[in-house]
C-alpha cells in the first residue's frame, strides 16, 4: 500500500486540471488545487521537463537527479512529458482538453497562441473550459508584451520602492500571490460553472496582484491626494516609520518582532521594560496610539535600545508574552523545520518518501478544512512518470497506441521511472 493511498477526499475531488505551467506562479496555483484533491495533469516539455526541474537545489541519489524546487511545487501532480509541436502530441493534448475542467498556463502572452492553445482555440475543443493565464503584466495593457519575473513585478508594483535598501523580498511574493489569486479565481469559476454551465477566461497579473495588497502606502497616498495634499510614503527598514512600537528589533543573540498598537497593552509593555522606562507613561509623545505612531521613529529607537540591553531575546519574548504584548522571536528555517512546537502541532511540516531520495520533510497545506482536508497527496513526480497511466487510464489509449507514440518521439518518461516500485506509480 502506498503512502498516499488512504487519504480522505479533498473538496476538489473529481476536478481535472490540465497544467501547462512552469517555475512558480502557475505551479503554486496548481499545487493548491492538487492539495485540495483535484487531479492535476502537468504537461512538461519532451525530455527536458519544466524549468523548475533544473532550479536549485538539485541532488543526485542512486543516479537520479531531483530538484528541491520541483519537489516542493509539483508534489501530488501527475507528470506527462510530450512534444507539443508534434501533430500527434497536439492530438493527445486535444483529447486531454476534452476531459479537463480547467486549463492553466503561465507563459509569456502569445506563447500559447503560437502553439494553438490560446483560450479561443481551447474553447473550440471544450466549450465550458475554465482557462486561466498568469503572467507578469497580464494579457493587455502597454506592458503586456514584456518578459517578467517576480523581481520585475515587485519593481513595477511599487513594492520595491518600500524598502530602504535596494532589495527584493526574500520570497517570490508576486509569484506566490498571483498563484493564490489564480487558484481563488478558478474556484470561483468552478462555482459559476456549476450554477450556469459556463466556462470563462481568467487573466491574472503578478503586478496587479502585488499592487492590490499595498496595505498602507497606496491608501495613505490616495487619501492625502483626495484632500489636496501630496504625501509620498517613506520606505521601510526594520521598523515602521508610521507605527510604534511595531517592527523587528535587534538583540544580543537574535531578533524579535514586537507589535503594540492597542491602548490597553501599552502600560503592560512599559511595565515589562522596567522602572527605568517608567517615564514613557508620562511623556506627551506617548499619550495615545495615534501620538505614538506620529513619533514612531523616536519610540522605535527606544524599544530597540531596550531589547539590546537585555541579555537575550528569549528574555524579551518571555517578559512580553507574560504581559500579553504581541511579540515573537524571529525563528530560523532549521528551528521551524526541526524544533518549533507550534509548527509541529499544526502539522505544517510532514515527512514523505521521495523516490530515490528517501525520507524528506516538506511543508504541508496551510488550508485547514475539517471535512475535506487539503494536504500533500503525492510526492514530487519524476519527469513523465504518469505518461503511460494518463494515456491508458484517463484517455483509454491502448498499449499499442502508447508504444507507437514512444516510437514516434511524441511522449517520454525519464529512465528512472522504470525503476520505481509498481505500487508507487500513481
Amino acid at each position: 500500500m502506498g503512502q498516499f493511498d488512504n487519504l480522505p477526499p479533498g473538496c476538489l475531488e473529481g476536478v481535472v486540471v490540465l497544467d501547462f505551467t512552469w517555475v512558480l506562479a502557475g505551479p503554486h496555483a496548481t499545487r493548491l488545487l492538487a492539495d485540495m484533491g483535484a487531479t492535476v495533469i502537468k504537461i512538461e516539455p519532451y525530455k527536458v521537463g519544466a524549468n523548475e526541474r533544473h532550479l536549485l537545489m538539485t541532488k543526485t541519489v542512486n543516479g537520479v537527479e531531483q530538484s528541491s524546487y520541483s519537489i516542493n511545487v509539483n508534489r501530488g501532480k501527475k507528470s506527462v512529458s510530450l512534444d507539443l509541436k508534434h501533430p500527434k502530441g497536439k492530438a493527445v493534448v486535444t483529447d486531454l482538453i476534452k476531459k479537463a475542467d480547467v486549463f492553466i498556463e503561465n507563459y509569456k502572452p502569445g506563447a500559447m497562441e503560437r502553439l494553438g492553445l490560446d483560450y479561443e482555440s481551447v474553447r473550440r475543443i471544450k466549450k465550458d473550459i475554465i482557462y486561466c493565464s498568469i503572467s507578469c503584466f497580464g494579457h493587455w495593457g502597454p506592458y503586456s508584451d514584456r518578459p517578467g519575473y517576480d523581481i520585475i513585478a515587485q519593481a513595477a508594483s511599487g513594492v520595491s520602492s518600500m524598502f530602504e535598501a535596494p532589495q527584493g523580498t526574500p520570497i517570490s511574493a508576486g509569484d506566490i500571490l498571483a498563484g493564490a489569486n489564480a487558484a481563488l479565481a478558478i474556484l470561483g469559476a468552478l462555482y459559476e460553472k456549476k450554477v450556469s454551465g459556463r466556462g470563462q477566461n481568467i487573466d491574472i497579473s503578478m503586478m496587479d496582484s502585488l499592487l492590490s495588497i499595498h496595505e498602507n502606502s497606496l491608501p495613505w497616498y490616495t487619501i492625502s491626494q483626495a484632500v489636496g495634499e501630496h504625501m509620498e510614503p517613506s520606505p521601510l527598514g526594520r521598523y515602521y516609520d508610521n507605527y510604534a512600537p511595531f517592527g523587528i528589533y535587534q538583540g544580543k543573540d537574535g531578533r524579535i518582532a514586537i507589535a503594540c498598537l492597542e491602548e490597553q497593552r501599552w502600560p503592560a509593555l512599559v511595565a515589562a521594560m522596567g522602572s527605568e522606562y517608567g517615564w514613557l507613561m508620562d511623556d506627551p509623545r506617548t499619550k495615545d496610539v495615534n501620538t505614538r505612531c506620529m513619533n514612531a521613529e523616536w519610540l522605535n529607537k527606544i524599544i530597540d535600545e531596550w531589547v539590546m540591553s537585555m541579555d537575550s531575546v528569549y528574555d524579551v519574548e518571555r517578559l512580553l508574552t507574560e504581559a500579553g504584548v504581541a511579540c515573537q522571536r524571529v525563528l530560523s528555517i532549521p528551528e521551524l523545520v526541526d524544533a518549533d512546537p507550534h509548527v509541529k502541532a499544526r502539522q505544517m511540516i510532514i515527512e514523505l518518501e521521495q523516490p530515490f531520495l528517501g525520507k524528506m520533510k516538506i511543508c504541508d497545506s496551510p488550508i485547514k478544512m475539517s471535512a475535506t482536508p487539503s494536504c500533500v497527496r503525492g510526492y514530487g513526480p519524476l519527469l513523465g512518470e504518469h505518461t503511460d497511466e494518463v494515456l491508458s487510464e484517463f484517455l483509454g489509449y491502448t498499449d499499442e497506441q502508447i508504444r507507437e507514440l514512444y516510437r514516434c518521439g511524441v511522449i517520454y518518461h525519464e529512465p528512472a521511472v522504470e525503476r520505481l516500485p509498481k505500487k508507487q506509480c500513481k
